[in-house]
């Protein structure tokens, strides 16, 4: 997979997902449902879910760290005092890693608001909004729709008064993180831009056992230690643990020590290649126009930053991520007809 094929596959992908994206993983997966098809096979199994159960996620480590583990106490290995120094270091890393990629790392703050109270001030909710492109919007939108400028507090009101009683007064930390972004990443972009939608294009049909009902009421019940594991002679955490140790039998060294990476496109593009070619037909002032709801001002800003150019110029990640965003934006609006957004 190259940069090319990422740059002519993006407006197909787009359409078939029909919704926007900060990455370009999902064209990645749109390229990767073709080989199935080409080799004569209808069906393939995906391990969609195994994250979001077994705590896979790295933004998943403050959570799990922010209260201690009385479900295990007997066999938690990581001494009190330990925890509360390995929480701020774990936020810390959270901000900056979401700031390396192209996020609002400003996100990760010690005001954390209305919102992440009402969850038992779980940080997770924080990266769910990162991405968020709320900067390229026309000035009238903040006016027309003030409520909806809050994502955090969105992903507040997605979880009913009967889950936040349990986040606030039962659930660990941790099990309401793996609650929360199941109820709202998970079905809305995994399961479809990174599932269903860019495997259906290519008609395959993808069966994911790590969600299978039996398999995470089980998993639901168990410690938040037996999924993510400090192994203290090593120093470390391990996610995933309990998963880890079942399939150890059945698996290679290598699968089982792996450390979990996001599966996540490149964010450096050099200017004047296929991509920025790509996002320079999509993304002019008349295209921005039509849609009526976004700042050309700022949309042309992003399109002189967000490749790499030199030393001089090296590219901005957070630039590239919201112009893939508008782009998408752009790509929805011409194929489904949509009208123009007036004030």
């Amino acid at each position: 997979m190259n940069e090319e094929e990422l740059a002519k596959r993006f407006e197909d992908a787009v359409w078939h997902c029909e919704q926007h994206n900060p990455d370009l993983n999902f064209v990645g997966k749109f390229a990767l449902s073709e080989v199935p098809r080409e080799h004569g096979y209808k069906v393939v199994l995906t391990g969609e879910g195994a994250d979001e159960t077994h705590a896979g996620y790295p933004m998943y480590l403050p959570d799990y760290l922010r209260e201690p583990d009385e479900a295990w106490s007997a066999y938690n290995t990581l001494p009190e005092s330990e925890r509360t120094n390995q929480l701020h270091q774990a936020e810390e890393a959270a901000r900056q890693h979401y700031e390396s990629i192209g996020a609002d790392g400003g996100r990760y703050t010690e005001d954390v608001g209305v919102a992440r109270r009402m969850l038992n001030n779980i940080s997770t909710v924080s990266s769910m909004t990162a991405f968020q492109p709320s900067s390229v919007f026309a000035p009238w939108t903040s006016k027309a729709f003030p409520a909806s400028d809050d994502a955090q507090m969105t992903i507040a009101r997605n979880a009913d008064g009967i889950a936040r009683h349990h986040m606030n007064k039962d659930w660990h930390p941790l099990h309401s993180a793996l609650y929360v972004w199941s109820k709202g990443h998970l079905p809305n972009i995994f399961l479809t831009c990174l599932g269903d939608r860019t495997e259906m294009a290519h008609s395959i049909e993808a069966r994911t056992p790590f969600l299978d009902h039996h398999l995470t009421e089980y998993v639901n019940q168990l410690p938040p230690s037996m999924k993510l594991r400090w192994i203290a002679e090593e120093k470390r955490f391990v996610e995933k643990w309990v998963l880890r140790e079942a399939s150890k039998p059945f698996i290679t060294p290598e699968l089982y020590n792996r450390k979990k990476h996001p599966y996540s496109a490149p964010t450096k593009y050099p200017a004047g290649g296929p991509m920025q070619k790509v996002m320079q037909r999509l993304v002019t002032r008349e295209n921005i126009s039509a849609l009526g709801f976004v700042d050309w001002e700022v949309v042309e800003g992003l399109l002189k930053t967000a490749f790499d150019a030199g030393p001089e110029s090296p590219g901005d990640a957070r630039a590239l991520r919201l112009l893939l965003v508008v782009a998408g934006w752009v790509v929805l609006g011409k194929r489904f007809g949509v009208k123009r957004a007036e004030p």
